[in-house]
């Protein structure tokens, strides 16, 4: 778990974005904390649904994380950072049954298909999470190297969409379906093998 402090009055700076991608790019769990909100002047209803999409719009890779506003200083809402903190290291450790992703991916491939690449369109044929923190899902297709970037980035969002996985990043890995076949037969070859010698003997 990392958390984000980022000062209210400079706003998100590029060290502040820098460090939080090392934070992304380790699979870490994130919550963003935006300290001095007291010292913020002119302050409306609006104010930090504002700087929350601004926050969104300069590090757009930081969707997936919560933002609070706290103030150090006087202790204002400084607690509801640990129970963020709590709250994403569970979602980190989420798991989706197989069944169910495989819906989804039905019900994703269904309303939009994955781009065609070089004359070929990749296919997608089933998926499975492979671990938690963070939560990994490898899906299986054909020209699985194919699948474009704003794909995958789809098929993020849908797994958002329908489980949350709230401050936390999420891998996706695509596979040759074939080379799953192919161990299969390596792996029935080897057993035959096995058997026969144990006859022969």
């Amino acid at each position: 778990m990392a958390i984000l402090l980022v000062d209210g009055v400079d706003g998100l700076t590029a060290q502040d974005a820098h460090i939080a991608g090392y934070v992304v790019e380790e699979g870490k769990g994130l919550v963003v904390a935006v300290n001095k909100w007291d010292a913020v002047e002119d302050k409306t209803g609006t104010t930090f649904d504002q700087y929350v999409e601004w926050i969104r719009h300069e590090a757009p890779f930081l969707d997936f994380a919560p933002v609070v506003s706290i103030s150090a200083k006087t202790g204002q809402r400084v607690h509801r950072v640990l129970e963020l903190a709590v709250d994403v290291w569970a979602e980190r450790r989420k798991r989706v049954s197989t069944g169910a992703l495989n819906r989804l991916l039905t019900t994703a491939s269904d309303r939009h298909q994955p781009p065609i690449v070089k004359g070929r369109r990749p296919k997608l044929f089933y998926a499975t999470q492979a671990s938690v923190a963070p939560p990994t899902f490898v899906f299986f297709a054909r020209d699985a190297g194919s699948v474009h970037f704003s794909y995958q980035r789809y098929l993020e969002n849908r797994l958002r969409e329908s489980f949350s996985f709230d401050g936390t990043p999420i891998r996706l890995i695509f596979r040759e379906r074939a080379g799953i076949r192919a161990a299969r037969k390596v792996s029935k070859g080897r057993a035959r093998t096995g058997t026969a010698s144990k006859k022969s003997r």
